[in-house]
């Protein structure tokens, strides 16, 4: 508490801010109870950005379930930058294109630098593991896998110059538009 106590007017001034001063002290108090129920307190180690955060969700749980807010409390909100961490439609087609794409290079590959790829990268095995459970050596698996990104680098490369050949005016346009 030692830590935490000399900060109790920046606490008040952020619960201000989400709730109003009426309630700020209600709060601030129910931030400094999550701080003592945390199971292991004392190995925070920045105190106050702690207790900050804590009253920043607390404003938020408030609003949520507030039955009317006030308007004048609906400009915090834009403040709580409260963003969904879920990848959106966009990002999910583009993450599965690419990763049909890489697939697809990787098919192109010789068999055994393609199943070595496929289970570094795609499994997410570690070299040794690959390399037990294909009986060849460690040495032998990162070579697999350098090759392998290489060729599928130079395969992506060729795609992006026959994509530039093939539509010129578009790849100047985003260019220009990227510049």
């Amino acid at each position: 508490m030692a830590e935490v106590l000399p900060h109790a007017a920046a606490y008040r001034a952020r619960a201000a801010h989400f709730c109003g001063r009426a309630d700020a002290d209600d709060l601030v108090q129910e931030a400094y109870a999550r701080v003592l129920g945390t199971a292991d307190y004392r190995a925070i180690a920045a105190p106050r950005s702690f207790v900050l955060t804590i009253v920043h969700n607390l404003a938020l749980e408030r609003l949520r379930r507030a039955n009317v807010v006030r308007i004048d409390f609906l400009a915090s909100m834009e403040v709580l930058d409260v963003a969904d961490g879920a990848p959106d439609a966009f990002a999910v087609a583009a993450g599965r294109s690419d990763l049909q794409q890489m697939l697809q290079l990787m098919s192109a590959l010789p068999p055994q630098c393609a199943r070595v790829l496929h289970m570094r990268k795609i499994q997410g095995m570690p070299p040794a593991a690959i390399s037990e459970a294909l009986s060849i050596s460690i040495s032998t698996v990162e070579k697999h896998v350098a090759k392998g990104l290489a060729l599928i680098t130079k395969a992506r490369r060729d795609n992006e110059a026959q994509v530039e050949d093939f539509c010129p005016a578009v790849m100047t346009s985003l260019s220009h538009a990227l510049t």
